[in-house]
């Protein structure tokens, strides 16, 4: 037994160091990488959720303004190292998987981060970047090993570590919201039998809600301490309100109540316009329209949409304390009163976006890739058929729940981030590594069945 502990320890410690020297290659070759989000973040901007701000915050107070950021790649990095060991050692152990496999898992995560930098166009690592993804992504697969526990040994452990995990990924990225919905379905799932449905259900959704208002918490009280007020950050609204503004007209001005929301919205508008921001630009068919929506959403929430409200508060002099609860009053107005007229835009957006998220998880929009992400799909799907036929459900250490939940996962990443903004690739990455990995532990599981 002790010798066992004993492999069992070498054998982390080599991974990880391993994984660890991975990734921080990335920061010796290319060192610190600022990307367009950096500043505002860096700066600490009041629509930027607190985590990442926070994190950094933390870096330049230990390490000095002029080391901090190179500290914050480091440690990015290690974390990673960290994490990428941890998950493809504990999928290994619960799945039983050769040593082949084993290494099939963990080159897939450390695969993600070449493709990335070598063949997609941004050219480089997430991890030595300075942007919410560096940190989001590592523990994002915390958040699953949380989840795993509870599905395959009702863990309270496992619920404890992923209501924690869930508040600081949301607390670093809005989208990880999506993380309180997987545990609220993995506890149903879990206890159910045990509890009852009903018992089950109150369980489930008193921890998301405790997770929701420790999140809110979080949130309000470093307002707080940055900016004297307890608020939430601004923006959350104009992440619908920006879809919606994409698709207005000038005719929905009416809906709104405030003239002085109203001179905003039409300010917005003309702005937009001037730069063929708006949806009767877009190109032909659902990739065109695609396109030009991704192209355009930030460019209206952040260079029109923002500047307006903003100019708006100068020329009442209003007090910096006050702008943030004013920017989300106006924001919330304007998203609730043309939201009706916008439907039918919105819901076409949504569709596409749906589209353009299942295959970017997979794969890249091409003509040819996009064929081939459904061929990647359907084999999924038949793999998981295939178990549940042979009966592999019955098993402690079966494949299926796993690979359920990592659908469950991806679909409801896609679907939250389809309704509130676009379905760009590193919104999807939580789940393309995660995504092949079941796939390749299915396959595993079926080749044992047929080898047996």
């Amino acid at each position: 037994m002790k010798d066992g502990r004993r492999n069992r320890q070498v054998e982390l410690i080599a991974v990880m160091a391993v994984s660890v020297l991975f990734y921080l290659i990335w920061y010796w070759h290319d060192g610190v990488i600022i990307t367009p989000d950096s500043e505002s973040y860096i700066i600490m901007q009041a629509d930027r959720e607190p985590g990442y701000c926070f994190y950094l915050w933390l870096m330049r107070m230990v390490f000095g303004a002029k080391k901090y950021l190179d500290a914050a790649a480091v440690l990015q990095c290690i974390i990673a190292g960290i994490a990428t060991a941890v998950f493809t050692l504990s999928l290994k152990k619960r799945f039983r998987l050769s040593w082949l496999f084993g290494f099939g898992i963990w080159g897939i995560q450390c695969g993600l981060t070449v493709l990335n930098r070598f063949v997609a166009l941004r050219g480089y690592s997430y991890f030595n970047s300075i942007r919410t993804e560096a940190l989001a992504y590592s523990f994002y697969l915390f958040l699953l090993l949380g989840l795993v526990a509870i599905l395959y040994d009702k863990s309270r452990a496992g619920v404890v570590a992923s209501l924690i995990w869930a508040v600081v990924l949301t607390s670093i990225r809005k989208q990880m919201l999506v993380a309180f919905g997987l545990i609220f379905l993995a506890v149903l799932y879990a206890w159910w039998r045990d509890k009852g449905w009903k018992k089950a259900f109150l369980y489930a959704a008193v921890l998301v809600l405790l997770g929701l208002g420790s999140t809110r918490l979080i949130d309000c009280t470093y307002n707080l301490a940055y900016r004297g007020t307890f608020t939430a950050h601004t923006g959350d609204s104009s992440f619908i309100l920006g879809n919606e503004l994409y698709a207005a007209d000038k005719e929905m001005a009416q809906r709104i109540s405030n003239s002085d929301n109203r001179v905003i919205f039409l300010e917005i508008l003309d702005r937009a316009d001037a730069q063929e921001y708006n949806i009767q630009y877009a190109g032909k068919g659902w990739h065109g329209l695609q396109e030009h929506y991704s192209m355009s959403y930030d460019r209206i929430k952040f260079d029109i949409v923002m500047p307006v409200i903003r100019e708006y508060q100068d020329s009442l002099g209003m007090a910096q304390e006050a702008r943030e609860d004013s920017y989300n009053a106006i924001a919330g107005a304007l998203m609730k009163e043309i939201l009706v007229p916008c439907l039918p835009d919105l819901l076409r957006i949504f569709a596409v976006n749906v589209i353009s998220g299942l295959i970017t998880t997979v794969l890249k929009v091409h003509p040819v890739l996009n064929v081939v992400a459904m061929l990647l799909y359907l084999a999924y799907i038949g793999l998981f058929l295939w178990l549940v036929k042979k009966g592999s459900y019955h098993k402690a250490d079966t494949s299926l729940l796993f690979a359920a939940l990592v659908m469950i996962s991806l679909v409801a990443t896609i679907v939250l981030t389809s309704a509130t903004i676009y379905c760009q690739m590193r919104y999807m990455l939580y789940n393309t590594g995660l995504f092949y990995q079941a796939g390749l532990i299915m396959l595993y599981e079926v080749l044992r069945k047929e080898g047996a």
